[in-house]
């Protein structure tokens, strides 16, 4: 497809995600019906490009999907993660207190596993999917990858995803964490590109997710 036809076609998809997200958070919905959106948006973030894809008859290794150099995707996602949330959970005890982790029975404990799972099937992996994994490259497609960072290779199209990244978190809350969400995004973005597979993003966008929750004591 011509650039403009990607433009159009990723704007479009992400314009509809945004207000399907901005409907199910913003408006007044019945808790049915809220339930009933919730349950289709996880799903859709992977069907939607999935559909299309298959429409474009394109491969989709191209775009992440792929279990390719498994150990380097693992590997560096792992890395990352420790590089870069042990120092900033560090900081979190120094200037908040100590995390809030709770595991005095089988009932807690099971509670934690359950929101690990949720955060690497629910969250993680449909998001990534999306954003790292369709938008990102087809903005990349429309806008090349012109720069290097450590080894990577990346352009305005990691930039602009995870700005959208951000806005769509916004609609959940305006507030100064939600657009920190940005700086982690970059990193997500970053990873896809350096291991050319969504695999480490997942990995490292759900730890993120389950070290911040377990701080905070919240599962």
């Amino acid at each position: 497809m011509s650039r403009r036809k990607l433009a159009l076609e990723c704007s479009l998809v992400t314009l509809f995600l945004f207000l399907f997200v901005a409907a199910l958070h913003l408006l007044p919905l019945p808790s049915g019906l809220l339930r009933f959106g919730n349950a289709l948006l996880t799903p859709g973030w992977i069907l939607l490009p999935w559909i299309l894809l298959t429409l474009h008859g394109e491969p989709f290794e191209n775009f992440g999907y792929h279990l390719n150099d498994l150990r380097r995707s693992i590997g560096t996602g792992l890395l990352v993660s420790v590089l870069l949330l042990v120092p900033y959970f560090l900081l979190y005890r120094f200037w908040i207190g100590k995390p809030s982790l709770h595991f005095g029975n089988g009932h807690e404990t099971a509670r934690w596993l359950k929101m690990c799972l949720y955060q690497f099937t629910v969250i993680a992996l449909p998001e990534e999917f999306y954003f790292r994994g369709y938008l990102q490259t087809r903005l990349n497609r429309i806008w090349g990858r012109p720069h290097h960072l450590f080894g990577a290779p990346f352009g305005p199209g990691l930039i602009v995803t995870s700005l959208i990244f951000m806005f769509f978190h916004l609609l959940l809350a305006v507030n100064l964490w939600n657009v920190g969400i940005f700086f982690s995004a970059l990193v997500f973005g970053w990873l896809r590109e350096k291991t050319d597979s969504i695999i480490a993003p997942i990995l490292f966008h759900a730890l993120s997710n389950i070290a911040l929750f377990s701080f905070q004591g919240r599962f």
